[in-house]
């Protein structure tokens, strides 16, 4: 079976729907995260998405 991404849907992959959002940063945090990426030699996209992901899979959630 083939997801909406034409993967393979089974034991190891899943259909993984994307969906876009936009979001304000001020330049400073920009900056720091472009630096980060730089050392990390990642797109400051993928640097984004491996922190949220770790934060979303953290057992140290934030309580709001």
């Amino acid at each position: 079976m083939k997801s909406k991404d034409n993967r393979n849907v089974g034991s190891e992959t899943f259909d993984r729907e994307i969906k876009r959002v936009n979001v304000g940063f001020p330049v400073w945090m920009v900056n720091e995260m472009d630096e980060k990426a730089r050392r990390f030699v990642l797109s400051r996209q993928a640097l984004v998405k491996v922190w949220i992901s770790d934060c979303l899979r953290s057992e140290n959630k934030l309580a709001l």
